[in-house]
């Protein structure tokens, strides 16, 4: 199990957008505040290298387009493979492939047909990757973890993670005696 909090594609994006928009129309946007975003993952191990993950996700996006509030927070779901590339001595570095869906609490029938443009649909799908999963355990059980990602709503996370049972090399029954 994990829980993350980290920042996403969508608060930059939409800071950025927001300004540049506001240099040249006569709408008005404004980006309150963002929460950072929260996710839970569930992972189950196929073998000692690869596994395989479920995640969902929230972030709160305090946006407001001509004084109304638009919205924006979202909610994404995924399913991850995983490959663990490097382990040793409780550090983990892995990499993994999310395909999922976002859907965005945002208002776009309040945009205009231009403005609604430059933003995306409620519901879409994504195809991430994380380049940089890197797990350092400090017990049998409990460990920190980093996750960088390009493509996935998710920008960068860090958060606390939980294994059950702590994977154990099989040995040959002849050769413990030796």
């Amino acid at each position: 199990m994990k829980f993350n909090m980290g920042v996403t594609y969508d608060q930059f994006t939409h800071k950025n957008l927001f300004e540049s928009i506001n240099d040249t129309s006569s709408h008005e946007l404004e980006f309150v505040t963002a929460m950072p975003v929260m996710a839970y993952s569930h992972e189950l191990v196929a073998n000692n290298i690869i596994s395989f993950s479920g995640r969902i996700g929230f972030q709160y996006l305090n946006e407001f387009y001509d004084h109304q509030h638009f919205g924006s927070s979202m909610l994404f779901l995924s399913v991850n493979p995983q490959v663990s590339i490097f382990y040793r001595r409780g550090f983990e570095y892995y990499v993994k492939l999310q395909v999922g869906g976002i859907y965005r609490f945002q208002k776009n029938d309040l945009l205009d047909n231009q403005m609604r443009r430059l933003f995306s649909d409620n519901l879409s799908v994504f195809t991430g990757v994380t380049i940089g999963g890197f797990n350092y355990f400090i017990s049998d059980h409990l460990g920190l973890n980093l996750e960088i990602n390009i493509w996935s709503p998710e920008l960068a996370t860090f958060g606390i993670t939980y294994r059950y049972f702590k994977g154990e090399l099989p040995e040959i029954e002849s050769t413990k005696e030796l």
